[in-house]
């Protein structure tokens, strides 16, 4: 995936007034965490005035997580390694939440300790809502006996991100997407 193609993703997920502070690639060096989504350790990722955006580059998929709630988030400059971001949004520690992002745009990293270290005054998201589409999905061989043969995915109108999805059956729809962060609603249900 190319600069380009990550930030259209990146855009589609953005409000209105929410501007892309800082973009760049990225790779993951702790390779002893557990990896859920993606098979490789490439990331593009994105700060805006709210969110910490990553965008995986095996799945393509957008993940936001708000600045207000990300336990740790903080830069650290090597002599001869470049900068390197400790990212961890829920706070779970190494191996299960800490990702350490060698940050590759030099812009970009300058400008990043001062972003994430005021993310205690970030604005709140505006209040929005989305709904989302039924697409059928082969699943990866390596999963077939956990998902089946086919899954269906649920992607949401405004972004294309994941709200959920249907896996032996059983519907799951998140209340949030977990690209964009609007509030997910049924594509039949009434605004509220």
């Amino acid at each position: 995936m190319n600069a380009l193609k990550a930030r259209e993703i990146v855009d589609r997920t953005l409000y209105a007034g929410e501007t892309v502070l800082a973009f760049s690639a990225a790779t993951d060096t702790d390779t002893q965490g557990l990896t859920f989504a993606d098979s490789s350790p490439n990331f593009w990722i994105a700060v805006t005035q709210s969110r910490f955006i990553t965008v995986g580059e095996a799945s393509g998929k957008a993940t936001s997580s708000l600045l207000l709630e990300i336990k740790v988030a903080e830069v650290k400059r090597k002599l001869f390694g470049g900068s390197l971001l400790h990212f961890d949004p829920s706070g779970l520690g190494p191996g299960l939440g800490l990702m350490t992002l060698k940050v590759h745009d030099k812009d970009a990293a300058k400008a990043l300790p001062a972003l994430l270290a005021s993310r205690a005054q970030a604005p709140a998201l505006p209040k929005e809502t989305t709904s989302y589409t039924s697409v059928t999905v082969k699943s990866p061989p390596h999963l077939v006996p956990f998902l089946g043969e086919e899954s269906e995915e649920f992607l949401c109108t405004t972004c294309g991100g994941n709200c959920g999805g249907t896996t032996k059956r059983e519907a799951t729809v998140y209340p949030e997407c977990s690209a964009c962060m609007r509030s997910v609603i049924k594509p039949d249900a009434p605004e509220a």
